[in-house]
């Protein structure tokens, strides 16, 4: 029961990798209709993946577990069925690390983008774009620029 369940999330974790390969040939070809139609797909799957695991923590709590490395601890006879389950659990988790790997890269896209359209807007309106960013840096600007104030020659600039 366990194992069928643990399939069926490495088959939507799968399906749902393909989705977000096309959502991000989508989002560079700035095609917005098929960039609709992933999305969605990835909502639908989402909603698939939440039943799954919803339907494993109820399969764990029959058994009176809560992970799936406790069941395979108690319940599991064979080394065989055991080392099945583990295999099914590190695929769950490389397909959960190639997703992530997915998102931030349609992400680091989407940002580039931003970046490069504020960069034309400025471009066009001659507005001169900051190529610092404050945040990252505000502890090293406060310790400079409270080092460059106690030099007796900040107050000739004042």
């Amino acid at each position: 029961m366990i194992k069928e369940n643990l399939t069926n999330e490495i088959k939507i974790l799968e399906s749902m990798i393909q989705a977000f390969k096309g959502l991000e040939v989508s989002v560079v070809n700035k095609d917005i209709q098929m960039l609709s139609k992933y999305a969605v797909n990835i909502e639908e799957l989402s909603l698939e993946l939440m039943k799954v695991e919803s339907e494993r923590e109820e399969i764990l709590r029959n058994y009176q577990v809560t992970t799936v490395k406790e069941y395979i601890e108690r319940y599991e006879a064979s080394d065989a069925q055991s080392s099945e389950l583990t295999l099914l659990s590190a695929e769950i988790v490389e397909k959960l690390n190639e997703l992530s790997i997915l998102m931030d890269g349609i992400r680091q896209i989407i940002e580039f983008d931003n970046q490069y359209v504020e960069f034309l807007n400025n471009l066009a309106h001659g507005v001169q774009s900051t190529t610092y960013d404050f945040s990252k840096n505000n502890a090293s600007y406060h310790n400079t620029y409270s080092q460059i104030q106690s030099l007796p020659m900040y107050d000739k600039f004042k």
